[in-house]
């Protein structure tokens, strides 16, 4: 059993981000347990899209300074690396970089962003569909890796925190194939295990200063949840985290299957909680995605259900009125099932995997995802007679 330590932090200050670090690095055994002299640590947050840190899709620029400030202290040479959605080049992560607001932070901390778009194979034997694959190479050539998510609702599944975020080190175009060849959200929720197992970051700081509920990845809403969580098993932070906001982690995907691979418990009284109480910190209101009451149907093992659930989807809907025609959603849609007429994207819904990475990298939160009404009776049905 692994402990997932949790602290408050109410504002992304210096001052209250440096103490709570303090007091979940306490929890876990201290910095010196993980972090040695002349170490070379990359940090990995999440930066999904190039939005500003107020917008909360992304692992705040001062969160991830606060990390890496505490990390130098311990002797550390610190990097930054991530492969957001999209093409995987030096000029794509320079704007990405300067947009989320980690040019800034790097500058002023001393930390190295990288630039280096080379890749690595890497051997994975824990992992159940993927054996072998290949991972951003400052990632496979990290002295120890260190996890920087960030606590926000995910419209394709459900939820997105320490798992999922090592989906990051898969280099740009190729997250398009693992989600045209991984449709199923079974066999997808299983590859974002087998990527995390590849990595196996050593530690995984989650930031929950403030996160996003509603249209998450990156369409969402920032939500104040005012914590800092910390855990070397990043299965166990993400169902503690998912408590904390009210969702049921046996209908998110990843946790789901990783309850069965035997990397997850299944309830939370099997999980050793330090500093702050799990009852002290539950939050109320957090809006999980309409679409994880199809993900409820389609996970639980009810053919008939199943059959509607594969009929009714939900489906991507675009805001022509807000669209600035930049095209970028047909360009990352791994099916190329999208579009355009006079510079406005139609989406043909025949072939539609259902993927959405068209509404988590739309820069313009112009694509809305709806569920259709039959989907809604049945999961407030499913609800009643539970």
């Amino acid at each position: 059993m692994s402990v997932v330590s949790i602290a408050r932090c109410s504002e992304y200050s210096d001052r209250e981000l440096d103490a709570a670090l303090l007091r979940v690095f306490d929890k876990l055994g201290g910095v010196e347990k993980y972090v040695k002299p002349g170490m070379k640590v990359v940090l990995k947050p999440n930066l999904v899209v190039g939005r500003k840190p107020e917008d909360a899709a992304t692992t705040h620029p001062r969160f991830v300074g606060a990390v890496a400030r505490l990390l130098k202290k311990y002797g550390a040479s610190v990097i930054l690396a991530e492969s957001p959605g999209g093409l995987y080049l030096p000029r794509m992560l320079k704007s990405i970089y300067n947009r989320c607001g980690m040019t800034e932070m790097a500058e002023k901390e001393g930390v190295t962003l990288n630039f280096d778009i080379g890749e690595a194979e890497v051997d994975n034997p824990d992992g159940e569909l993927l054996k072998r694959l290949s991972i951003i190479r400052p990632v496979a050539e990290a002295d120890l890796v260190i996890n920087l998510p960030k606590l926000k609702s995910h419209g394709q599944m459900v939820y997105t925190g320490a798992v999922k975020n090592m989906f990051g080190v898969i280099a740009g175009e190729q997250k398009a194939l693992y989600h045209f060849n991984m449709s199923d959200y079974t066999n997808f929720a299983n590859a974002l295990i087998d990527i995390f197992l590849s990595v196996k970051p050593g530690l995984s700081i989650m930031d929950a200063v403030i996160g996003m509920d509603g249209a998450g990845p990156s369409s969402g809403d920032p939500f104040k949840t005012g914590l800092v969580i910390g855990s070397e098993n990043a299965f166990e932070l993400d169902y503690t985290a998912l408590k904390i906001i009210g969702a049921d982690p046996m209908k998110v995907p990843v946790i789901r299957q990783a309850v069965k691979r035997g990397l997850c418990p299944d309830d939370i009284s099997r999980i050793e909680v330090k500093g702050e109480r799990l009852e002290d910190v539950r939050v109320e209101n957090f809006k999980i995605p309409a679409i994880h009451n199809m993900r409820t149907i389609l996970f639980y093992e009810n053919s008939f259900l199943k059959f509607f659930a594969g009929k009714f989807k939900s489906r991507p809907v675009f805001r022509k009125d807000i669209c600035n025609g930049c095209q970028k959603c047909g360009k990352v849609c791994p099916a190329k099932v999208i579009g355009f007429k006079n510079n406005k994207p139609e989406v043909n819904l025949e072939k539609c995997i259902r993927c959405f990475c068209c509404q988590e990298l739309c820069p313009n939160k112009a694509i809305l995802l709806k569920e259709p009404y039959i989907m809604k009776l049945l999961s407030k049905r499913r609800k009643i007679l539970k």
